[in-house]
């Protein structure tokens, strides 16, 4: 039956290979480039918080590894999409899962990052799984299998995952209201459509609860017109690199170069950000709270 249905959608995939996004796909991706991404050039003042990236020497050197990073990332996807894209996933996935986290012990925090993470990404695959296929072929010239593969094995994995969350929100009545929170995201992620669904968990729970975490961290070490100024250069030569690179791919399907544009650009900036973010102030939050 797995068998037949992907030959089924690489059947239609084949058949229209040629993606072209409605309007309100076109307005999920605007909002989570001109909403989202912002999130991520608050990096700079994290880096600073921690130690690095103090004067002109140490943010050149800190620019220039996360750069560095960021490239590496576009390489290998260039040179192994297909793969590229199965790791873009699972990175995605934890470090969604991070952001959500609430547990109080290292068990039921594990298990809300792959709930709350898996459903992020690999629950609305699986929810609009012919829907979805043909853009990640577009992100990876045709080389599915794996993200595909993901998709599919996800409900395997979220069975016993969600018993344990139950198990864990009946013993923490903390992790209830998360709990509750993830049955509605799921209701939401299955009835809008993919892009739509990833805009608004991305933009609005993710950002939202990065922004509020990242704010409590530095409020203190800077004034906000400085901080918010040094975001503001960031996103910007962000927007600026993504447009000339959107201008050189130049096609002739506009929705596909946007697409590899802001999801590989993604996944380029996603592994310094969660090296950062989900390793290093972690790191420090521990100490702190020791």
């Amino acid at each position: 039956m797995m068998d037949a249905m992907m030959a089924e959608m690489m059947s239609a995939m084949m058949v229209d290979s040629v993606v072209q996004l409605d309007r309100a796909s076109l307005f999920a991706l605007a909002c989570v480039v001109i909403i989202g991404l912002p999130h991520g050039a608050f990096d700079g003042a994290i880096a600073r918080h921690l130690g690095y990236g103090r004067g002109w020497r140490g943010l050149t050197s800190f620019i220039g590894l996360y750069l560095g990073l960021a490239a590496a990332v576009v390489v290998f996807w260039i040179w192994q999409p297909g793969l590229a894209l199965g790791l873009f996933l699972l990175l995605s996935a934890v470090h969604f899962g991070y952001g959500d986290a609430t547990g109080a012990t290292a068990v039921s925090r594990m298990v809300q990052i792959a709930a709350h993470g898996g459903v992020a990404v690999f629950g609305i695959s699986l929810f609009h799984l012919q829907q979805v296929t043909p853009l990640f072929a577009a992100l990876t010239g045709g080389d599915v299998a794996v993200a595909v593969l993901m998709a599919e094995l996800f409900p395997l994995t979220m069975i016993p995952v969600a018993g344990l969350y139950l198990i864990c929100a009946i013993r923490e009545a903390a992790l209830r209201p998360r709990l509750v929170e993830l049955a509605l995201l799921c209701l939401l992620l299955s009835i809008v459509p993919p892009l739509v669904g990833f805009a608004l968990y991305f933009c609005v729970i993710h950002t939202g609860r990065h922004m509020q975490h990242i704010w409590q961290h530095l409020r203190g070490r800077a004034t906000p017109r400085h901080i918010l100024g040094e975001a503001a250069l960031f996103t910007v030569a962000s927007w600026a690199g993504g447009v000339m690179i959107w201008l050189w791919l130049d096609s002739g399907n506009v929705s596909q170069d946007l697409l590899q544009v802001i999801f590989i650009g993604l996944a380029a900036l996603t592994v310094p950000h969660m090296i950062l973010v989900d390793g290093m102030l972690r790191r420090s939050d521990a100490k702190e709270a020791m």
